[in-house]
């Protein structure tokens, strides 16, 4: 019983150190007493123990805390044996030192804001009877690193709490090895019984305890019939240091027995996240509870993605008031969460680094009614006279072959037209033992090491039709279909009631791995948002014509390069006339329709992040409703007098609306000062329009450097001229009073003269007006295919010079030496590869100068030799410049130079002699 005193003494210490330094509010007054109490107060006694500085104010019959004569230097303050009854906000605030605070024997029944707890200091987690008079406690939070046990008593002090909601945090080191533990040991660490003094909570969120999800589900039997609507389980499989495939294995699969007692619970919300699920047998989530009464399922980030995702989906329809239902695979960047932040504040310095704030914005602005999730489920079987195929869903399947499903579970038949559609199983579910130990190496090592076939057998065409759960609104299905499936012409008909699937308005279908499908969608006549970002997918163009009331519409990180050239965004948008939404993050695209959003006039928010326009890519007179529109990390260098007075407009229009720029190749030069200032006066632009920009020498430098001295760079960037005019004046007044002297005395040579001046200011530049011959620009991985064929052609064959960065560079900035080469340079070759447009942190700069040096004294300075696949992604600031003959296609950089290749080289540089 002292260790447990001590203990409860610690835990309070803590608890009330915390309040002291955080607590904000009321203070308390300590000059006012209630009624007619005196104001003579007994005094604490202080003293110092070990250097500690102790204030013991016990056995004072104090009824509040007054620290009138306590020093704020105190650490250790003892009010034991008073009758303090409720401890408020702000009773030690002025104790900034205070460690340690004892209040045994005081009749505390309240402290304000009590709702987290630190166990740090004990290995068995202990309310005890201290904690019987805090009646009022609703909310609490234990943070448990340090705990290894958890007792039929761990809780004993709530019994007559109004505790509704626990959270139990970070269960560090619990260390379970599955392949020799026992049930007798499990009860000693983590008792079934543990929650039998919980009589009122409604809430149990349980985090990173690595127990097992079978013995974590055994913990909830008491709940049977209680008040609990739900519970949240994450990461409580078995800890991998202590890996054992068949254990591990028998963990990740859900049965009916598994959670025998969370079935009986009366929730509406149910999580079980980041757990290493598997598989999930027929029968586990369609108890009669659930049914009636289940409002949001979810099983992210689990395994479910590679095995076990069908049976869940198949009872999904069963569960009459289920809103929501999650089934994700981890992704490769810790999936994406769709969670409702919000962006409030963007135009108050917040950069949108991420889409996702701006769909979150749209989440609660207009789809609060949407706030349920996803799945697919209750397939119906089709029918047909002629053909049919045992079931398609289990065929191959090691998981489905362990579980313990009859062989009649399902039939289904179909032929190339729709047919009738009647999927009814018979039985989900054959009885499983109900042992709370079952035997963890039932399944064979051999199944962790195999993955499902395809989940379907198609023909060439066919019409699958799906019911789906009647209150279902989110269809929410990340990173679980995988491997290349490819589904030919097969559509899908969704129904809730009356034939259609009215109630669903978001899909989202994340991250899998659907090849192709030239069917359709049918049945869903109020969808609103539809998610396809990171698919290898591709579909024909109609696809998309059967949503018209969509508004929202997400294609971000799309894994084929070839979708939006086979599909163009006009023809995916095109007959969505209430479009509010477009996100085309991560793409690669360098051009849009000039006509886009011709009939998407209420779109309000595009995002076009990470791609490559290097022009402004839309109209913004088709747009008139537009508040966001994302440019940020694109190859945009300045915009145009027409687009920034276009810009400007609409903010007038619009007041809320909000451009971003960060991460473009914005070029500080002279000729772009005016949008340079531009950048600076409009207050619609992300992080306040303060950019990184390349100055006329290749410096980077901040915008709003610049723009707080305006005058001194446009004295920077014009008072040279103005200088040079001033004297070319004077010369000229000089030069006329001389030429008059001269036309009067030397006429016929003066003749002569004046028409070899003009003749030599006007002729055709050469190769001997030049340093360099030829500027070579190319990526550091392509430097063998430059070093050992191509400069061998033009140096040792065509006897020419040459300026490659990896021989003439010298020590000092390589911006500069390589814009001072490409200006000395009389034919600029670039090398255009993979590597080049995507890997080579200077290709932009170059292209851009490359385009730029173009002049009609040397109006075939820009040669490019192209690498046949990236044909079709050279700039279009090159393709503006070039003729088609300066362009030379190469198949093979590995590869000599042919015959045809040198010759077109040649035909390039042939006035070079």
């Amino acid at each position: 019983m002292l260790n447990n005193e001590l203990g409860f003494l610690w835990k309070i210490c803590l608890v009330m150190t915390s309040i002291a330094i955080n607590s904000r509010g009321i203070a308390f007054n300590l000059t006012t007493l209630s009624g007619k109490e005196s104001a003579e107060l007994n005094c604490c006694s202080v003293y110092s123990v070990d250097d500690v500085l102790v204030a013991n104010c016990s056995n004072l019959n104090w009824i509040f805390v007054d620290l009138r004569c306590v020093p704020v230097t105190t650490e250790v303050l003892l009010l034991d044996r008073n009758n303090l009854t409720t401890l408020t906000n702000g009773s030690f605030q002025t104790l900034t030192s205070l460690l340690q605070l004892s209040i045994q024997s005081s009749n505390v029944h309240r402290i304000e804001n009590v709702s987290t707890l630190s166990m740090d200091g004990s290995e068995t987690l202990q309310l005890g009877t201290e904690f019987s008079n805090l009646t009022q406690l609703n909310n609490l939070t234990l943070y448990c690193s340090k705990v290894t046990h958890v007792t039929n008593d761990s809780f004993i002090g709530l019994w007559h709490s109004s505790l509704t909601i626990l959270n139990l945090i970070d269960f560090e080191r619990f260390q379970y090895d599955p392949e020799y533990f026992d049930p007798d040991t499990l009860q000693t660490l983590f008792s079934d019984d543990a929650f039998q003094n919980l009589n009122s909570l409604e809430v149990l969120r349980i985090i990173n305890c690595r127990i097992g999800n079978e013995n974590m589900a055994r913990k909830f039997k008491k709940f049977i019939n209680s008040s609990m609507h739900t519970v949240y389980l994450e990461a409580t499989h078995y800890i991998k240091d202590y890996y054992n495939p068949n254990s591990t294995f028998g963990d990740g699969i859900i049965f009916p027995s598994t959670i025998k007692y969370l079935s009986q619970l009366n929730l509406s919300h149910f999580y079980w996240i980041d757990s290493t699920i598997f598989a999930i047998s027929p029968g586990v989530i369609a108890s009669p509870q659930w049914r009636r009464h289940i409002k949001l399922i979810d099983f992210s980030k689990n395994m479910l993605g590679w095995v076990g995702w069908r049976f869940p989906l198949l009872e999904a329809s069963r569960l009459e008031k289920l809103e929501e239902f999650r089934i994700t695979s981890p992704s490769p960047e810790n999936e994406v969460s769709y969670v409702d932040v919000g962006l409030d504040s963007v135009k108050a310095d917040v950069h949108p680094s991420s889409s996702l704030s701006h769909l979150d914005y749209y989440n609660k602005q207009s789809l609060t009614e949407s706030r349920a999730t996803n799945t697919k489920s209750y397939f119906k079987r089709l029918e047909t006279k002629n053909s049919s195929i045992r079931n398609p869903l289990f065929i191959n399947d090691p998981i489905s072959r362990a579980l313990p499903l009859k062989n009649d579970f399902l039939n289904m038949k179909f032929s190339n037209k729709e047919v009738a559609s009647a999927f009814e199983p018979n039985e989900l579910l054959s009885q499983t033992s109900q042992t709370s130990y079952p035997q963890l190496d039932f399944f064979p090592q051999q199944s962790l090491l195999q993955f499902i076939q395809n989940p379907f057998d198609f023909t060439s065409s066919a019409i699958w039709t799906f019911r789906l759960p009647p209150s279902l609104r989110r269809l929410k299905v990340m990173y679980t279909v995988q491997r290349d499936n490819d589904y030919l012409n097969q559509s899908i008909r969704l129904f809730q009631s009356g034939g259609e699937a009215a109630n669903v308005t978001q899909i989202y279908f994340v991250g899998n791995s659907i090849s192709r499908g030239t069917g359709t969608i049918k049945g869903l006549t109020n969808l609103q948002l539809v998610d396809l970002s990171e698919n290898a997918i591709m579909v024909e163009p109609y696809f998309f014509d059967d949503f018209p009331s969509l508004k929202y519409v997400i294609l971000r990180s799309m894994m084929n390069e070839d979708f939006f050239q086979r599909t163009s965004i006009d023809r995916i948008i095109q007959n969505m006339p209430e479009l509010r939404y477009l996100d085309l993050t991560d793409n690669k695209l360098n051009f849009l329709p000039l006509n886009l959003f011709s009939r998407n006039s209420h779109i309000t928010h595009v995002i076009l992040a990470k791609n490559r326009f290097s022009s402004f890519p839309i109209t913004m007179d088709l747009v008139p409703n537009l508040k966001l529109l994302d440019l940020s990390g694109n190859a945009l260098s300045y915009l145009t007098d027409e687009e920034m007075t276009a810009l400007t407009k609409h903010s007038e229009n619009v007041p809320d609306f909000y451009l971003a720029l960060t991460g473009n190749n914005i070029v500080c030069v002279c000729s772009q000062i005016k949008f340079v200032l531009w950048l600076n006066i409009s207050d619609y632009l992300d992080n306040k329009g303060n950019y990184t920009c390349t100055s006329q020498e290749g410096q980077l430098i901040d915008t709003n450097v610049l723009s707080r001295d305006a005058s001194g760079f446009y004295r920077l960037c014009y008072g040279y001229n103005y200088f040079m005019i001033s004297i070319v004046l004077l010369l000229v007044m000089s030069f006329i009073f001389l030429m008059a002297y001269l036309v009067h005395r030397f006429r016929t040579a003066i003749e002569a003269s004046l028409v070899r001046i003009f003749i030599k200011a006007f002729r055709p530049m050469k190769s001997s007006d030049y340093k360099t011959h030829v500027f070579i620009g190319y990526a550091d991985d392509d430097v063998g295919f430059v070093r050992h064929t191509l400069l061998r052609y033009l140096e040792e064959d065509l006897k020419i010079s040459t300026f490659v960065h990896h021989r003439d560079l010298a020590p000092g900035y390589t911006d500069q030496q390589m814009f001072e080469a490409m200006r000395d340079s009389w034919r600029i070759l670039l090398v255009i590869t993979h590597t080049f447009l995507n890997n080579y942190e200077l290709s932009d700069i170059i292209m851009k100068y490359a385009s730029h040096s173009m002049s009609p004294a040397n109006e075939k300075r820009l040669v490019l030799l192209v690498q046949e696949t990236q044909l079709y992604n050279i700039p279009g600031s090159l393709y503006d410049v070039l003729e088609d003959s300066r362009i030379i296609v190469i198949s093979d950089l590995s590869a000599h130079l042919d015959y045809v290749h040198r010759q077109e080289i040649k035909q390039c540089l042939r006035d070079i002699q």
